[in-house]
């Protein structure tokens, strides 16, 4: 049944996807981020990306047309990471980000996009995100974490 949640989520999770941290800087000038496995590239003319994010989600007050975010691609060894801005388990050390574009990066990340949010569009309990690429870049060659139910690593 698609209106059986647990089920919808038992059969999305069966799909793989790699895992982002969305960063955003607060009006405040500190950073906020989001862990996030529905992202995927949108475009290659115009570079462009999109992700999704429960509308109840505290970065939906910072996001509108225009605001520059950071895409960061977690390795396989950022599990706590990813549980950290997923707030499954606070690190008792907080992440540490670098500066690239005036975006956020989380530092250890494989690779980067420096984005522009273009649209903002309402489906659902979710808000779907699109974003014009700035800038990218790749950090290393390490492999990425991937959710297949739950984390998992390649083997």
């Amino acid at each position: 049944m698609p209106n059986d949640k647990k089920k919808l989520k038992e059969v999305a999770g069966s799909f793989p996807t790699g895992v982002t941290v969305v960063s955003i800087n607060k009006p405040s000038g500190d950073t906020h981020g989001m862990t996030a496995s529905s992202f995927l590239s949108l475009s290659l003319d115009p570079p462009m990306i999109l992700f999704a994010v429960k509308k109840e989600n505290e970065i939906v007050t910072y996001l509108k047309e225009g605001k520059k975010m950071g895409i960061s691609i977690l390795s396989e060894d950022m599990l706590d990471e990813s549980n950290h801005f997923a707030n499954i388990r606070l690190m008792k050390v907080p992440p540490v980000f670098f500066e690239e574009d005036e975006v956020k990066i989380l530092k250890g990340s494989i690779a980067w996009y420096s984005v522009s949010i273009t649209k903002i569009y309402n489906q659902g309990d979710h808000k779907i995100i699109i974003c014009k690429i700035v800038n990218l870049d790749i950090s290393s060659y390490k492999n990425p974490l991937l959710y297949y139910r739950g984390y998992r690593k390649i083997c």
